[in-house]
């Protein structure tokens, strides 16, 4: 972005604003053309005022239905700044007593954005391939194949292996996996197709390759995983660091790399199990019914919800919680909230026999158990 304002930058602010405000929106760059408009057909035309706060002294203008200027109506034309410096023109068409408050509130958007952005690309500019590579696998939204492949080319990274993304949390030294990260490089516990960094939340993430045919990887791909990250487990072990590992879905296709590294996201941030080892094709029931909106969950269960007090409901989401998390296994459920087996039971008899139903022998009565402890959990955290 530099010291000129990108036509793209503008172009996606004002796609985001229109979303929260009906008002015409223009952003004007340096040479007072308008380079972003709610109105495409404006796109292009000059813009006299803004072309005149920009190489002026004045930083607003505002122009009534009685003046006349070539490009531009009634409204508020007010400049953005970066470090000082003038970036650009933002113009609001609308009476100027109503709407300049607005214009204000989107300057200081345009500019705390801006400032991001410039960022973001200072940023950029100072990681190594790898790392601009692997900033662009994880957090970039609109990342072309042809912007990776150029990226992977120059890493000689093959597209075609298979690779399944490994999430690694710690427990209580999430502030050094940058260290662990080295760590496990200095050991060559990995090699050069395998793709690993360090994550926002401070976890270590391994885009793990293999050299197999895909069906051949899914009949035992666990005992894979186990076998080629072994060496990194036992030095963590090694070194008394406690970890958890989710492992997403596999890809052969950069593009979709951020989609497998959001799903081990998704299960850092939801699976809540005493497990070491979390896999996304395991919780696959549980993803798909977290994108269920409430309103539909409402329009199931919100004539059940009224029928129970709270504690009823506060023994409900205990027990069915642990319950979904271990594919309904009495055992295990009981000791993930360290209950006996025959507590475990005897509670989850009380909600079997309200609603008729036996989640342990019917599938069909098992989701239905599962979505309407979804529903009182995500109704319970509105509250």
């Amino acid at each position: 972005m530099g010291d000129m304002l990108d036509p793209i930058f503008a172009k996606q602010f004002i796609e985001k604003i229109s979303k929260y405000t009906n008002y015409n929106i223009n952003i004007m760059d340096e040479k007072g053309i308008i380079i972003a408009s709610r109105t495409e057909s404006r796109i292009g035309a000059f813009h006299e005022i803004a072309y005149r706060i920009i190489h002026g002294n004045e930083d607003e203008v505002i122009v009534d239905k009685n003046h006349q200027f070539e490009g531009v109506k009634e409204g508020v034309n007010i400049a953005f700044f970066y470090r000082n410096k003038k970036m650009g023109v933002i113009g609001i068409t609308g009476n100027p007593s109503e709407i300049r408050p607005i214009a204000l509130i989107i300057r200081m958007s345009v500019e705390s954005t801006l400032e991001y952005e410039i960022y973001k690309e200072e940023r950029q500019k100072r990681l190594s391939i790898k790392d601009q590579f692997l900033n662009r696998i994880l957090y970039g939204e609109n990342v072309t194949k042809e912007e990776l492949k150029e990226y992977a080319d120059r890493l000689n990274l093959q597209e075609e292996l298979i690779r399944i993304p490994i999430l690694i949390s710690f427990k209580n030294k999430s502030d050094l996996a940058q260290k662990i990260l080295a760590g496990i490089r200095e050991q060559h516990f990995i090699t050069t197709q395998d793709i690993m960094s360090v994550t926002r939340e401070n976890c270590i993430i391994i885009f793990k390759h293999f050299k197999v045919e895909l069906l051949e990887l899914m009949q035992t791909y666990k005992i894979y995983i186990g076998e080629s990250i072994s060496p990194i487990l036992q030095y963590l072990r090694f070194n008394n660091i406690e970890f958890k590992l989710y492992i997403g879905s596999f890809q052969n296709k950069f593009v979709y790399y951020r989609n497998s590294y959001l799903h081990c996201r998704w299960m850092f941030e939801n699976i809540k199990t005493e497990k070491s080892s979390n896999f996304f094709y395991d919780n696959l029931d549980e993803y798909f019914h977290a994108f269920i909106p409430l309103n539909e969950l409402k329009g199931i269960y919100k004539v059940f919800e009224t029928q129970f007090d709270e504690k009823f409901i506060d023994n409900y989401v205990e027990i069915i919680s642990v319950l979904a998390a271990t594919d309904y296994n009495l055992p295990e459920s009981s000791k993930l909230i360290h209950i006996h087996k025959n507590t475990m039971i005897y509670r989850l008899d009380k909600a079997r026999k309200v609603l008729g139903m036996n989640p342990l022998i019917k599938y069909q009565e098992r989701v239905f158990f599962t979505s309407f402890y979804e529903y009182l959990t995500k109704t319970k955290k509105l509250k």
